[in-house]
């Protein structure tokens, strides 16, 4: 799927579920190559360097599979008028499906659970995943809460794959039997992530509840006869000295990754600020996953249905320094509300999905026009040296520093940190997953 942007397009590729950006030239060839062979195109060119870019960007992406035999781009391209300055809608949307959940934990970003709310229907999030296809939209995380405890989950997720979405779902695992581990196996989802927070009982049982490590270690012995799955894991203080060990369990119960994400200070967690770890040691938690040195190990930087990570190499298609929120992804709550992140909270809301269409919300609403207004890098004088927020994680500036155009404090113990030490000193918005080989 190709999708008109303000620097170009991006391309949706359904295989991986990922989005590559491309510059205006490269649109220009890929949009070409949707009705004409690629020697039409090269006929074209403005002259012999000009055609000799072109035949390297058609024999790369040749080979990655994006052309079809008679070299033509093997996909569409979406009708979409994309706005001067922002993504024409956002990348991922995450969507709170329950406000309830059969646990307590203490770290939990959703918050005091159950909320009483009008859930959005059957109907009004089939007409929520049209507009998300039509303008580009296409990941989608189904978080809650337990996603488990609503009975039409599965018609949810079918309503999104119909509308050629790649959905993921979060779940804590303890609601899974025979038949929803093989409904989960009979479905093409990006990802089904299980959420665990150690590798030992005691460690997850102090944050998720009493006796959950051991059932849901059973009922990964459950769910691994019928479909894929990832362990999730929240990088906390309490086991930061486990990292390694987390990698390993998910490769000894048969995930395909384990995920790890930093804890941010938002939801239950404002009540337990004691798990928030610190940049150092959530830095040291990367490079142990980093040193890990096994064959059925394989550590990445990923990007999925979240923050930013932004590095030199990256693409950049946002213009100002704010993170994910309002830039790449949006949340949308049980109830419709819109907020650029779902860790910023209800005073964010910028609108209901009732009300107003998601492309009105993303556009012009005026809280997504806010989160995005933000000096650019270079009319910024300083990295985390700023009293305005200069790059990583809005919710961490929000509670941290008491506003969201605040500095997020990592930025600043980053910077710290690559003055201080040899090791590599990871991006505050890193996130990364160890990917598992079954033997």
């Amino acid at each position: 799927m190709l999708i008109p942007q303000f620097f170009g397009s991006l391309v949706f590729d359904r295989r991986t579920s990922r989005y590559l950006p491309f510059d205006a030239d490269a649109t220009d060839v890929l949009t070409r190559l949707l009705t004409a062979p690629v020697e039409a195109v090269l006929a074209d060119a403005r002259d012999d360097a000009h055609r000799q870019r072109i035949v390297r960007f058609f024999e790369h992406f040749y080979d990655l599979g994006f052309f079809t035999v008679d070299t033509r781009f093997a996909g569409v391209a979406l009708d979409v008028d994309p706005p001067a300055d922002h993504l024409a809608a956002p990348l991922a949307v995450h969507l709170e499906v329950i406000s309830a959940c059969n646990l307590t934990c203490t770290h939990c970003f959703a918050g005091d659970l159950p909320r009483r709310e009008r859930r959005l229907t059957l109907d009004e999030l089939d007409r929520l995943f049209a507009e998300m296809a039509a303008l580009g939209s296409f990941r989608l995380g189904l978080t809650g809460g337990e996603p488990l405890l609503r009975r039409d989950l599965f018609d949810i997720v079918d309503l999104a794959l119909g509308h050629g979405l790649a959905p993921c779902v979060t779940t804590n695992g303890l609601l899974l039997t025979e038949e929803t581990a093989r409904e989960f196996g009979r479905r093409d989802l990006v990802w089904l992530n299980v959420s665990l927070e150690g590798a030992t009982a005691a460690t997850n049982d102090r944050v998720r509840g009493e006796g959950t490590f051991d059932r849901v270690l059973d009922k990964l012995a459950l769910l691994r006869r019928h479909a894929r799955f990832t362990l999730a894991f929240t990088v906390m203080r309490t086991n930061v000295d486990e990292i390694d060990a987390c990698a390993r369990l998910a490769h000894d119960v048969g995930a395909d990754t384990a995920v790890f994400r930093p804890l941010y200070p938002v939801g239950v967690a404002t009540q337990h600020m004691e798990l928030m770890p610190s940049f150092a040691e959530y830095n040291a938690a990367l490079n142990t996953l980093a040193s890990i040195d096994d064959d059925a190990m394989h550590l990445r930087q990923i990007d999925p249905f979240g923050p930013y990570s932004r590095t030199e190499t990256q693409s950049v298609v946002h213009q100002n320094y704010g993170c994910g929120a309002g830039n790449l992804v949006c949340s949308v709550s049980v109830s419709g509300d819109v907020n650029p992140c779902s860790f910023l909270g209800p005073a964010f809301v910028a609108a209901n999905v009732r009300d107003s269409s998601l492309a009105e919300i993303w556009r012009h609403s005026a809280g997504f026009r806010a989160i995005r207004a933000l000096p650019h890098a270079e009319a910024s004088s300083g990295r985390g040296n700023t009293a305005t927020f200069a790059g990583g994680c809005r919710a961490r500036a929000l509670v941290l520093n008491g506003s969201v155009n605040a500095p997020d404090p990592w930025i600043s113990d980053q910077v710290a940190l690559e003055h201080s030490t040899a090791a590599a000193v990871h991006n505050p918005l890193s996130i990364v997953d160890v990917r598992t080989v079954r033997r």
